[in-house]
This record gives C-alpha cells, structure tokens and sequence, in this order.
C-alpha cells in the first residue's frame, strides 16, 4: 500500500479516455483496457516473471503488492474470458511460491507472503480447481500466524507503528476465513466492527479506504449480519463520502474500494457502486492505466480492474447481501446547515 505516500491530488493530472460511441456505458471496455495494460505492464524477465514494478519506470519492484494486482486480472478474465488475463495471473502464482514465503524455493527475495498473496492463491484456486494454490496459500497463513498468532496481535502492531489501515487487516480477515481459521477471522471482524476507534476510523488519511475495505470484508466473509450496525454505520459513512462525478474525493484507489464495498452489499449498493465505477473509467488515461497524483501504480491499476469487473457480470469478489429490500436509493447531497436532513439510503428505521 501507498497511500501514506500520496498527498493532494490534482485532478487535473488524470487524461480521459474519451469514445463517444461508449459514451452510455464505459465500464465494459474500459475493463479490457485496463486489464491489457496489467498484463502489459507485468515484468518477463529472469528474476520478476509475474511481479510489477511500484511505479511504472521504476527501477523498483513491489513484490508485496503482487496478489493484490493480480486480483484484478482474476476479476477480468472471470468477465471476459480472455485467457491472456488468467495467463498472466499464473505467471503471478508462479512468482509468488517460487520466490515468496516461507515455502519457496527461490533465493532471491525476503520469505513472507502478504495477505492479498495468501486472498489471491486462494482465489486463483477456486477459478481454476487446482488445489496446488489453495494448498500453499494455506500453508503461506501458518507462516502469517508466527509473527501474529492472533488479530490482536496484528492491531497491537499497527498501533506502535502508527498505520491506521483496516484496509491490511480486511485482507488478512480474508486470508484467514479463506485458510480456513474461522477463530482469527472472528476475531478480525470485531476490530473492523469497532466503528468508535478513533484509530482506525477517525480522521487520518486511510478513512474512505479504511471504510470500503471493512465494508467489503465483513460481508463478503459472512459478517455482515452479526455486525449489521457497523455496517450500515460504515455504508452511510461511505456514501456520504460518494460523488458520482468526482468519485471518492477524486482518488482511484478509494473509489475502487468503495464500489467492491457497494457491491458486496447489493440491493441499493449496486446504484453506488455502477455509478463510481463509471467515474473510474471515465478517468482511464489513455495507456490504459489510471493515474493518481501524478503516478500510474500498477497495483491501482488492478484495483481499478477489479472494481469495474465486479460491476458488469459474475465474478470472484462479490457474494451478494441485500441490506434491506426496496429501498430507495439516492446520492447523498451535502446541505447546508438548517437545509435539513441529508439522506441516508442506507439508514434502518
């Protein structure tokens, strides 16, 4: 992650792609664009087959942000049926359990595997049925559990190192229901459920990610109804954050949480979530990246993939909750004070 390198984002740093016969709908092509510029942007040579550099140019290589990028590609091919998308999720597979973890047989590089690795071998499983990936993405969490026996152990360590991201800790919930290890998982959901820490969810620069990321965790993991209170409590935070057409205070990279989040939920989410995803590829610069703050992240190029692919067909990421049947669903608008009340679709009479 790289949000607390990003400061003030100048929008008008982000070049549109502009078709004017995909004008009703861009979210369909804009998939296949971005998802060929993260196959194309994936390094082939001897030593970084399957991984990406941090920024496009970049000398440097983020090996812990490979499963995160790779999901999109999942999301991709699971919509498109290009096997050039799942192709290149292999080559990400193959880097991870040769080079990557406490299992690999690889020299080159430090023996851990993040969470989104652990999410996406697991993922990668479930689409193809081999059980290779499922089988070393569990052993990769036995790894995890050394350094953070249990959630709290990781939330001990966040707040001595100052990084308020319930974002980390919503991929190795997931991780961790995915392994199997329903026990850290419970444990997990109840940190993201706290929606009065001031840590996690007061004002610091993680909060619109901190908030789409809970969101889609909790429900996509089953929680979604023993924490109902915090989630509508997080639904309307996050709409309130929305803005159909500037996104989600005009980042990628929040956006893109936020329509994983909308969608996980359904029923009026779905409005939320189609309309952000809109704005996303509406932003799409014309190498088919996206741009934030003046850099094209491959990683945000992925999340961006995988949140447009959840909104147009089926696939991976989305599980389906409907929070309330026929609910009436509008953008939140801000109001001024003695205007009256702002509207809260997602609030529980």
């Amino acid at each position: 992650m790289k949000k607390f390198l990003l400061s003030v984002l100048v929008i008008g740093a982000f070049a549109a792609v502009v078709v004017p016969s995909l004008a009703k709908d861009v979210r369909l092509p804009a998939v296949g664009i971005g998802a060929d510029r993260v196959v194309e942007l994936q390094r082939d040579d001897q030593y970084w087959e399957g991984t990406w550099p941090w920024t496009v140019d970049s000398v440097y290589n983020a090996t812990n942000l490979t499963g995160v990028t790779a999901l999109g590609l999942l999301e991709a091919y699971q919509d498109t049926k290009n096997h050039a998308y799942l192709n290149a999720a292999v080559r990400a597979a193959d880097f991870i359990m040769i080079h990557l973890g406490s299992h690999a047989t690889g020299l080159l590089h430090y023996p851990r595997l993040t969470a989104p690795d652990v999410v996406f071998l697991h993922r990668l499983s479930q689409l193809t049925g081999d059980p290779v990936y499922s089988g070393r993405a569990t052993l990769e969490w036995e790894n995890i559990l050394v350094s953070y026996p249990h959630a709290v152990d990781l939330d001990n360590r966040f707040r001595a190192i100052n990084r308020p991201s319930t974002w980390d800790i919503a991929f190795f919930l997931e991780a961790a229901y995915l392994s199997n290890d329903i026990e850290w998982a419970n444990d997990a959901a109840e940190i993201l459920a706290s929606t009065s820490d001031d840590f996690y969810y007061g004002e610091t620069g993680w909060y619109a990610l901190n908030v789409g990321a809970s969101i889609r965790a909790l429900v996509d993991c089953g929680y979604a109804q023993d924490y109902h209170g915090a989630v509508v409590y997080l639904l309307d935070e996050l709409v309130g954050l929305s803005d159909k057409d500037n996104g989600i205070d005009g980042w990628i990279q929040d956006t893109a949480y936020g329509v994983l989040a909308f969608r996980s939920v359904g029923g009026a989410g779905h409005q939320y979530a189609n309309e952000l995803a809109r704005w996303i590829a509406r932003n799409q610069d014309q190498s088919g990246g996206w741009i934030e703050d003046g850099d094209e992240y491959p990683e945000i190029d992925g999340e961006a993939v995988r949140a447009l692919a959840s909104t147009i067909g089926k696939n991976v990421a989305v599980q389906g909750w409907d929070i309330r049947k026929n609910i009436k669903s509008s953008w939140r608008k801000t109001v001024k004070e003695g205007e009256g009340k702002i509207v809260k679709p997602f609030d529980v009479e």
